[in-house]
């Protein structure tokens, strides 16, 4: 019974991880203690997952295509999107001309889930693909900072 209860009590810790965007799990020893594996997502890792899901929205070879045009054409590997994301944003316009934007918008809308945060996408202005990731990683930042200031063992 005392072992349940500890168990329930660290399925509510690792869900409450899991919503400031750390990936918890509990499990049960053999001996009834149970153990709360934690680890931290970063904001780079969760945009390449959102640009991942976003480029295979067109379809599995479109997505390696253009992996394969961004680091030979534009010199942007898979892993230093994060860090030239305004270049990410300008190849995807002239590989996709207006085709880009639905992208960028499917996207920001991976990311947004995966980080938590809605965003109200305006229909009427131009869209800066780069200002809302940067929108983003500032959230992500502030909400993860918020949950381990409240949550650090003293």
């Amino acid at each position: 019974m005392v072992a349940e209860h500890k168990m329930e009590k660290a399925n509510r810790v690792a869900k409450a991880l899991i919503k400031a965007g750390w990936y918890a799990t509990a499990t049960m020893r053999s001996d009834g203690i149970p153990l709360l594996y934690v680890r931290a997502f970063n904001f780079e890792k969760l945009l390449l997952e959102a640009v991942d899901e976003g480029l295979s929205s067109l379809c599995s070879s479109s997505k390696q295509t253009i992996y394969f045009l961004l680091e030979n054409t534009f010199n942007i590997s898979r892993r230093d999107i994060p860090s030239k994301i305004e270049e990410f944003a300008d190849a995807l316009e002239k590989i996709f001309g207006f085709g880009a934007k639905p992208i960028e918008i499917l996207i920001i809308k991976r990311l947004n889930e995966k980080v938590g945060r809605v965003v109200q996408y305006p229909r009427h202005e131009n869209l800066v693909f780069a200002e809302y990731v940067a929108t983003a990683r500032q959230s992500f930042l502030k909400k993860k900072n918020r949950f381990m200031h409240v949550h650090s063992p003293p």
